[in-house]
């Protein structure tokens, strides 16, 4: 069943019955960092299998951040479903993010995590950061979360030369 839908998918995706092409709105993710060679079967995977797990401020955090001009940057929604159930499984309690930018993977991070779990999260920009911080407040996570605001590299020495590494 699941092949069909996809097959018709992607034959609507490319004509009509009149054989003129028919422009169909996908998310900004189809097309972008997938594996798959065909956006009709990534774009069935989000609506049937990934969208629907979904936690809500994971879903507003996507949709707030599709809007900013530099969205290529962010983790795409089944790659942040995945990271959650690698975190699950071998029951993380501290990480490390190198790179925030709005925080989609961030806040995936933190729901996966213990509720005394902790996050060090580095970024040059906190201006992106800052534009996730609200909804990863709202989410009740953002006690997880150390960012701290720079070049990653002079962190990670300071933490060596402290014993932290």
């Amino acid at each position: 069943m699941a092949s069909t839908n996809v097959a018709a998918a992607e034959v609507k995706a490319q004509t009509t019955q009149a054989e003129e092409p028919v422009k169909v709105v996908r998310h900004q993710e189809v097309g972008h960092k997938s594996l798959l060679q065909s956006d009709a079967l990534y774009q069935y995977i989000l609506e049937t299998s990934v969208y629907p797990r979904e936690p809500e401020p994971m879903k507003e955090l996507r949709e707030v951040t599709a809007k900013h001009p530099w969205n290529l940057m962010t983790t795409s929604a089944d790659e942040g479903q995945f990271l959650g159930l690698l975190l699950k499984l071998i029951n993380a309690k501290n990480t490390m993010e190198i790179g925030v930018y709005t925080g989609y993977s961030l806040l995936s991070t933190a729901l996966a995590l213990p509720d005394d779990g902790k996050i060090l999260a580095m970024d040059i920009n906190r201006e992106n950061y800052d534009i996730g911080l609200p909804i990863i407040e709202k989410a009740g996570v953002a006690h997880k979360i150390d960012f701290r605001e720079g070049p990653a590299l002079p962190v990670l020495d300071e933490m060596v030369k402290n014993g932290q590494g």
